[in-house]
């Protein structure tokens, strides 16, 4: 498999813990109500509203080129499709890993436990810094997204493809990469990233703090955002949608809100589980596919090292979220 696969054995976490209870009645104090209920509000207040439309999913390159070449190789982001989709909202940050361990502790479950001293130990360097993006499974995700939805009575949701690529791509345009504007910048002198993390970025952390730079994941909010206010939908950890992954889904897919496969398609051999679909990238390469708006990654959904992986959830509300 090519990079899409997105090999993560550099990462050799045991997962034991985790959010496989997120639906149990928990007993609260009116101090931990009144904690919750601060949370949610600040989830809330995170909330950007993406008005409905429709716009062509996919690789958008030879349409907008008038028959021009494709700007990738892959097969899976083909065909062009047209989709229509009904308003919602989407968090305008990647779930950090303080809020997800709040998270844990309000709902009353076990904190992230590893099998082994070095797997937290790199768990830590990845969340080293204050912000940065909690490391989850796709039952992890979908399981904290669930749990916002019992609780604050909103309709909280993983987002599917379609519904993040619209955002990433500031509903629909025809954008390349969700920055800023639209590119990739970084300083021609010293190789430092403006609105994305470089290598030189990683290696400096590398130098100073002694963290192996695949490792770092830096704050969700250090780079700016694209122009209808979403943070990192281009790097700093792969994000989990709803769909199952399924390489020829483009060809059948509905119009209107689609929902990925109504079933798992691909197995992996190894693990025997089925794959998830993966947007953004984690230290993407502009000359290459990752970080794209409409590049298509794919892991287990419950990968024991879930390195890299990360969430951000949305409310499928068709107006705003007050």
């Amino acid at each position: 498999m090519n990079q899409k696969f997105i090999n993560c054995s550099l990462f050799l976490f045991l997962l034991i813990g985790g959010c496989d209870n997120a639906s149990q009645v928990v007993n609260r104090t009116p101090q931990e109500q009144e904690e919750l209920q601060q949370y949610l509000t600040r989830v809330k207040k995170d909330l950007v509203y993406v008005k409905g439309g429709t716009f062509w999913m996919g690789d958008f390159c030879k349409k907008e080129r008038n028959g021009g070449p494709y700007c990738s190789s892959e097969k899976d982001t083909k065909p062009l499709h047209e989709v229509e989709l009904t308003g919602y909202s989407i968090s305008k940050f990647k779930v950090t890993h303080e809020d997800y361990k709040c998270y844990l502790k309000i709902a009353g479950l076990s904190e992230q436990i590893f099998a082994h001293k070095f797997e937290s130990e790199m768990l830590s360097d990845m969340t080293y810094f204050k912000r940065s993006p909690a490391i989850v499974t796709w039952t992890e995700a979908n399981e904290y997204c669930n749990w916002l939805r019992k609780e604050s009575g909103q309709p909280f949701s993983l987002p599917t493809e379609a519904q993040w690529e619209y955002a990433a791509r500031s509903r629909g345009q025809y954008i390349l990469v969700s920055t800023d504007n639209g590119v990739w910048r970084s300083n021609a002198k010293d190789g430092r990233g403006e609105n994305y993390a470089t290598d030189v970025d990683r290696h400096l952390v590398e130098d100073s703090l002694g963290i192996n730079s695949i490792l770092i994941n830096f704050s969700v909010d250090k780079y700016p955002p694209n122009s209808i206010g979403l943070f990192g939908m281009a790097e700093n950890g792969y994000e989990w949608v709803l769909d199952w992954y399924d390489p020829d889904y483009y060809s059948r897919s509905p119009v209107i809100n689609p929902q990925g496969p109504a079933k798992p398609v691909i197995k992996d051999d190894d693990s025997g589980q089925y794959l998830k679909v993966l947007r953004g990238g984690n230290n993407p390469d502009p000359s290459g596919d990752v970080g794209l708006t409409f590049f298509r990654g794919y892991k287990i959904k419950d990968n024991p090292y879930p390195a890299s992986t990360t969430v951000r959830c949305v409310v499928n509300s068709p107006d705003p979220i007050k």
